[in-house]
């Protein structure tokens, strides 16, 4: 059996088997059975790591979103204005210009 199993981290424990020359035995094979649950575990905190950063991702990809149609309402808004002012401008001008 393997001493202390729990406390020992994948690193210890490859150190420990690659220092064995009994792979072929009990003891070998819970070496191995030991790194693949180890592995495993590191390998599922590490997807669940990812799944939150992909969760942040789209929380922040919508709320750009949410900015950028808050801001699209305020140019289109921006623009009219100025068109009406143009056109202002442009009616002004052409009064001037006729009545002189």
């Amino acid at each position: 059996m393997i001493n202390n199993v729990l406390q020992k981290t994948k690193e210890q424990l490859l150190e420990e088997f690659a220092a064995r020359r009994d792979h072929n035995t009990l003891e070998g094979e819970q070496y191995t059975a030991a790194l693949m649950v180890k592995s495993s575990s590191d390998i599922e905190s590490a997807a669940r790591e990812v799944k939150n950063s992909v969760d942040k991702f789209e929380q922040t990809v919508q709320d750009i979103g949410k900015s950028s149609d808050r801001l699209s309402g305020k140019l289109l808004w921006l623009n009219v204005v100025l068109t009406v002012a143009t056109i202002i401008g442009t009616i002004a001008t052409a009064m001037i210009a006729f009545n002189k």
